[in-house]
């Protein structure tokens, strides 16, 4: 387990390190900066993502971390893979299964997955539903809703003792929350969509560098179950998000972001009630760990029940 200063989370777990830039949020990458250092430091995983400038466009997978969350017996939320993109293009749909495995072995954990890639996760749903099937009728587990491959793709990767988790699970594995990044109106436009087309327990949003304003009322709804009041309509349920974290850019160069774009993001949120975080603003680039901003006078750390 990592430790993290990531306000949202309580650890990382980077069963997958490296990435490759996918829209202009990617410029400062906090990750590519560390990734690196830890390069530097001479640390084995990173020699063939990162070339000592930046990322090299090659996800390296490590199964020898797959099992470390089994170990964890504290519940905990967990960010899982901080250090890039569990969707990157090159990582394998089996390895991503596997880590599928893991996340259902460990119930007692809520597991955070973040991506800018939504139409490969989308792919992967659809990929493991249709070579599941098969194995689905003698697995033992039959009608639970989850393919056989998300368990025994884990044990061929090395995490032996996902096998743990036996028995009937929920599919979609009710600690697991899917979420894209989109740092402006034109990428939550292209990946929100895409997002709340993949089965997931909490479906949610960072708008962290946030470089623009964004809209989201056509993806959020009332949770009493209202009409939206600015739309006048009551979204399906599998149109809606389900949480929102809002964030600047930090650091020497970083682009500005308006506190109008976060004061308009948190209202959007709060009219539908949608739990709003409010992570970083102008001025909050403190070097104290965990450092809590406020927005009009309140810290915003809403979290999805």
């Amino acid at each position: 387990m990592s430790t993290t200063r990531i306000e949202w989370t309580d650890a990382t777990w980077n069963p997958v390190v490296g990435c490759a830039k996918a829209s202009p949020g990617c410029a400062r990458c906090y990750a590519e900066t560390m990734g690196r250092r830890l390069r530097a430091m001479g640390r084995p995983e990173y020699q063939e993502a990162h070339d000592g400038l930046g990322w090299t466009g090659r996800a390296v997978c490590l199964p020898e971390r797959l099992g470390e969350p089994l170990r964890w017996r504290k519940p905990r939320r967990v960010f899982v893979v901080s250090m890039g993109d569990l969707f990157h293009e090159t990582v394998p749909f089996e390895f991503v299964a596997a880590v599928w495995g893991v996340m259902a072995a460990c119930p007692q954990h809520s597991f955070q997955i973040l991506t800018k890639r939504p139409d490969r996760m989308r792919g992967w749903m659809e990929w493991q539903e249709e070579r599941g099937e098969e194995r689905r009728l003698s697995s033992g587990i039959v009608g639970s809703g989850v393919p056989f491959d998300c368990i025994v793709s884990a044990s061929l990767f090395g995490a032996t003792e996902v096998h743990r988790a036996g028995g009937a699970l929920r599919w979609p594995l009710p600690n697991v929350w899917l979420g894209v990044t989109a740092e402006d109106q034109q990428r939550a436009d292209e990946r929100i969509p895409l997002l709340l087309q993949c089965p997931a327990a909490v479906r949610f949003m960072s708008v962290e560098p946030m470089l623009g304003e964004v809209d989201l009322v056509r993806w959020t709804r009332p949770r009493w179950g209202a009409v939206n009041p600015l739309t006048n309509l009551r979204p399906l349920e599998s149109e809606c998000l389900d949480w929102c974290v809002c964030g600047s850019e930090s650091g020497p160069g970083a682009r500005p972001m308006r506190v109008e774009w976060a004061r308009s993001l948190r209202d959007q949120c709060q009219r539908a009630g949608v739990p709003f975080f409010y992570k970083q603003g102008p001025g909050d680039h403190g070097p104290a760990p965990c450092k809590m901003p406020t927005l009009d006078g309140r810290q915003w750390a809403e979290m999805p029940r």
